[in-house]
């Protein structure tokens, strides 16, 4: 296990999936790639500590890629124009494909020529096909990056088109269809990669690695060898409510001395799920729902996980999908399986189906 520094916090491990990254830029593009997982499992600090520390950190390491990252968690996105306005931004002389771009770029946005991104915002011009073309000229090697891009979901342009639909057949023709550019796309929505990963066209054209949860043995390697006076049994209390959450471990750390004991913390951040889930179940779901829900709950409170069969019910998928959205559930698609997002969730479980 390795402890970086990054932005002023500590980067627990990832080594395997920085590696993975950096060896997958390495290979021609045919793939898009989907960095999925639970709820604070790290994608986004993940990818912008690569982006950041691996990729533009050097000047002649830079000079090998040309590198776009656009995080729409960051940017309002309710119209085509919107997405237009976060994605581009215009440039009066030559744009980000000259091949004249440096580490001291912005590398969130694209810069088109002010003539040609006119002609887009009003639809005089295709955007995707004038970015391919744009790909077509760079020699080097190129790097996608979408954050969130579930957020473009709802939105038409030109009166019907769905801009999701075209943004993502414009992924695949950078990438199976033309090797041009790599794309990796990060999302915690799980209901929105199950529709990816059943949609024929895109299934065939993508790889999903899954960013989970840190497991016990970094997580106990990394909370000793803090200047905590921790023991192994405060180590496996804060497993046994946290799991591996880094977000919520290093939150317990800091507020668990407002508490008279850890403890005491834990219960509380556990009464706060319960009430959570408690407040879902009260206001959105049937007695029947309610009864399928803890069903489920029972299972992943005794296995670990729920697995979905081939013969599930509509009504038990339905209630799995609503506490998917809700981020109470985590359903990987690709192995059918079925969590708490995390594991304080578990803990809630476990409330409301004694």
């Amino acid at each position: 296990m390795q402890i970086r520094e990054f932005r002023q916090d500590e980067f627990i491990d990832r080594e395997k999936e920085i590696q993975f990254l950096k060896d997958w830029v390495n290979h021609i593009p045919k793939e898009i790639l989907w960095l999925y997982g639970p709820k604070s499992t790290g994608k986004t600090t993940l990818i912008e500590y690569v982006i950041e520390k691996e990729w533009t950190s050097n000047l002649k390491i830079f000079d090998k890629y040309w590198i776009k990252y656009i995080n729409f968690r960051r940017t309002m996105v309710g119209s085509y124009a919107s997405f237009i306005n976060s994605f581009f931004e215009e440039s009066e002389g030559e744009d980000d494909f000259s091949g004249e771009v440096r580490a001291g770029f912005n590398i969130g946005v694209i810069r088109l020529e002010a003539k040609l991104l006119e002609k887009i915002k009003n639809n005089k011009k295709n955007l995707f096909n004038e970015l391919i073309e744009k790909f077509k000229k760079l020699k080097k090697t190129k790097i996608l990056i979408i954050d969130e891009i579930q957020t473009l979901e709802s939105i038409y342009y030109n009166g019907e088109k769905e801009l999701l639909k075209e943004f993502l057949n414009f992924c695949v023709s950078l990438t199976k269809e033309t090797h041009l550019c790599h794309v990796i796309i990060l999302s915690s929505n799980t209901i929105f990669i199950d529709r990816i990963y059943n949609d024929a066209k895109l299934k065939v054209t993508s790889r999903f690695k899954k960013i989970d949860h840190l497991d016990y043995e970094t997580i106990k390697e990394w909370l000793l060898s803090k200047d905590l006076e921790f023991s192994s049994k405060d180590v496996d209390l804060i497993w046994d409510y946290l799991g591996g959450c880094i977000p919520l471990i290093q939150r317990a750390l800091r507020e668990q001395t407002y508490f008279n004991s850890l403890e005491e913390y834990l219960e509380n951040e556990v009464k706060l799920a319960e009430s959570e889930i408690i407040d879902l179940m009260v206001k959105f779901m049937t007695d029947e729902e309610k009864k399928l829900f803890e069903d489920i709950a029972r299972v992943i409170i005794q296995q670990g996980l729920y697995i979905v069969e081939k013969d599930e019910t509509r009504e038990k998928m339905k209630v799995i999908d609503f506490m998917a959205e809700k981020e109470i559930f985590f359903y990987d698609p690709l192995m059918r399986k079925v969590t708490g997002n995390n594991r304080l969730y578990e803990k809630g479980f476990e409330r409301i189906c004694n």
